[in-house]
């Protein structure tokens, strides 16, 4: 086996701490709603209600005051009350399991990936746009089935996000720095220290020398110009990969992780079945570096090894696999998964 089991106690504060950000993340997002505000407005001698809806100060008028009005900014003030009050209780009983899962071990996740995963969940761009692949995703897969992968496994000094570029992008709703640079805003506001790599224009990197990849689907053919080329005029440019479209197009695995500082944090990332099928297929790539070819296969059936095992609804079956090529489908379970 590649994994081991948690322990009961682990299991219990690894299930109330996702618990309590699940809560969390709903109270922040009830939070931001009261964002923008409501505030009385002087028009020719004659107050209005007005509402802001934007960063740029956008407003519109909800009317004069009157006793309707006056109900629906009252309202306003004390439900915005409630949500802070609501958001910041939360946080405090993070902050409390953050101590817990570090005291029990199963804090895992690198915490620059935790922070930068919470903070692109925060501007809308996880899941949607975004989502982790390579060996980190194995941090969702191990979370959700109540296990350790072998810490080898896992040792890695970057993340790679893929970017869906088929997927609407509403710029308008982030502030102006994402709106103009978008991940490598994000992830400036993670740690200041983040910069472009200079002679690689996907990847950015930090004063730790931890490395963030952009990657996306080459255009097939090479010329077609039917999908943007960067989220933002001046984030990353992504770099293409040619067949990275099985795993965009496999169902999204929704997890939550547990960072080195404790603290939980959503994951986006490929289904377990997709992931374990593609390492295969990158394993027994010719041109692969060999070091890589022995980690992507060792990867791959530890993946398979624990759906099979842990996550047996997950089955390895052609409706799963169907965005592979069936001459890829077939090598991986004869080369390697004995399924």
């Amino acid at each position: 086996m590649h994994f081991s089991e948690l322990s009961a106690n682990q299991i219990r504060v690894a299930v109330d701490a996702r618990q309590t950000y699940d809560a969390y993340r709903e109270a922040r997002n009830i939070s931001r709603q009261y964002a923008f505000g409501l505030s009385w407005k002087l028009v020719k001698g004659r107050e209005y209600l007005i509402k802001v809806f934007n960063r740029k100060g956008g407003n519109k008028s909800l009317g004069p005051r009157s006793p309707e009005t006056e109900k629906i900014f009252a309202e306003f003030v004390a439900g915005k009350a409630r949500a802070k009050e609501r958001e910041a209780a939360l946080a405090k009983s993070l902050g409390e399991f953050a101590g817990m899962s570090r005291g029990v071990g199963i804090n895992r996740t690198p915490a620059v990936v935790t922070a930068t995963l919470r903070k692109m969940d925060e501007f809308g761009l996880l899941g949607k746009n975004l989502m982790v692949i390579g060996t980190n995703a194995m941090y969702g897969y191990e979370s959700s089935a109540g296990v350790m992968f072998d810490a080898g496994l896992l040792a890695t000094t970057d993340v790679d996000f893929l970017w869906d570029a088929r997927a609407s992008l509403k710029l308008a709703l982030f502030d102006g720095d994402v709106a103009e640079s978008g991940v490598l805003a994000v992830l400036k506001k993670v740690d200041k220290s983040f910069e472009r790599v200079s002679n690689s224009e996907f990847r950015a990197v930090n004063k730790t020398g931890f490395y963030v990849d952009l990657l996306m689907q080459a255009p097939d053919p090479p010329w077609k110009k039917d999908e943007p080329e960067k989220i933002a005029s001046e984030d990353l440019s992504p770099s293409w990969l040619p067949n990275i479209k099985w795993l965009l197009s496999s169902e999204k695995f929704h997890s939550v992780v547990i960072g080195q500082d404790g603290l939980p944090a959503p994951m986006v990332s490929p289904d377990p079945r997709a992931f374990a099928t593609y390492k295969i297929w990158l394993s027994q790539q010719p041109d692969r570096d060999p070091a890589k070819q022995r980690r992507d296969r060792a990867q791959a059936i530890a993946v398979a090894e624990l759906v099979r095992v842990k996550l047996p609804h997950l089955a390895f079956d052609e409706n799963a696999e169907r965005m592979f090529p069936r001459s890829v489908r077939v090598a991986s379970k004869m080369s390697s998964f004995g399924l």
